[in-house]
């Protein structure tokens, strides 16, 4: 099931080097998702970093990782938080690294029921629904974010493995999938289950 649309095929980047990408400028004013991941051969993903040049000074904040072999990882990314993005490969990376950007509130809905190893963003689904959140050996963090692609509510969220049932509040955005404490936020990460509870 893709999360893109036929639109954002456009918003797709390709290349086996380190490399800076401009983050497309219709997409800058929104909160953005850039979706991340690496050749299947490669085993070894690549970290994404923004830059913005305020004033002329240029500055780099460390965004997140890409996700290995066929995990896709998602970025989200807040309106004008970078104008450009710095793709740093691995050492011993070989292949192609690739990037989507989309719109993030052009997201999937949660599926009832939704397993990974990166962290993902799907819309957020109707207040009151119930989540079984299930997270492996590192644990991980299961967020709301606003419309303007701010965190506003944490509804889950453990350095180890843990099995949990959350309540979604009443909030319109999106639904984060992530690492978490002393693990990069967006990026590789044990499996994790989301499940819609009937």
């Amino acid at each position: 099931m893709g999360v893109f649309s036929e639109n954002d095929r456009e918003h797709y980047f390709s290349g086996y080097r380190s490399s800076t990408v401009e983050v497309p400028k219709e997409l800058r004013a929104r909160p953005t998702l850039i979706e991340a991941w690496s050749w299947i051969g490669s085993g070894i993903g690549f970290k994404v970093v923004g830059v913005t040049s305020p004033g002329g000074r240029y500055t780099e904040k460390s965004l997140g990782e890409s996700g290995v072999l066929r995990g896709k990882a998602h970025i989200l990314i807040g309106p004008g938080e970078c104008e450009e993005v710095r793709v740093i490969r691995g050492m011993n990376m070989v292949g192609r690294w690739k990037m989507r950007f989309a719109d993030a509130l052009s997201v999937e809905p949660l599926p009832p029921k939704a397993t990974g190893k990166t962290s993902r963003v799907f819309q957020c689904p109707a207040p009151g629904t119930r989540l079984s959140a299930r997270f492996g050996d590192v644990g991980g963090r299961l967020g709301v974010y606003d419309e303007r692609g701010e965190r506003v509510r944490v509804l889950a969220e453990r350095g180890h493995r843990f099995d949990e049932t959350v309540t979604v509040p009443d909030v319109t955005g999106l639904l984060a999938v992530e690492g978490a404490l002393l693990q990069r936020d967006w990026g590789p990460m044990t499996e994790w289950t989301l499940r819609t509870e009937e």
